[in-house]
């Protein structure tokens, strides 16, 4: 996905892609898979770095509005690539996913 330069996040629900980040942005990515959530346990937010990403410009960024939004959608987490992701408001991110009982992990992946 992300060597196709489509986006750097997507939303996965028991094995389904709910929804692929474009140009409209992680937040709507997540309000959009709300609606498309189906019965059973949550999906996860995946968010990491396109291979060549223009690090000075548009790294993948998570933040206390993302929890919340992903709380709302009522995805069980989010996983982001450890490393190369800008947590803003690292403290509040943790306070709110505890809130809301998501998890939020950095992983390292080997196929970048």
């Amino acid at each position: 996905m992300g060597a196709l330069d489509i986006g750097q996040a997507v939303v996965i629900q028991q094995g389904l892609v709910l929804g692929i980040e474009a140009i409209e942005g992680t937040d709507e990515l997540i309000r959009r898979c709300a609606v498309l959530r189906r019965e059973g346990p949550g999906g996860v937010l995946v968010k990491v770095e396109k291979p060549g990403q223009e690090r000075r410009a548009d790294r993948p960024t998570i933040g206390p509005r993302t929890i919340v939004l992903a709380a709302e959608a009522g995805l069980l987490g989010i996983a982001v690539e450890a490393d190369t992701t800008i947590v803003l408001d690292r403290d509040e991110v943790i306070r709110a996913a505890d809130r809301a009982g998501l998890f939020v992990v950095g992983v390292r992946h080997s196929w970048l």
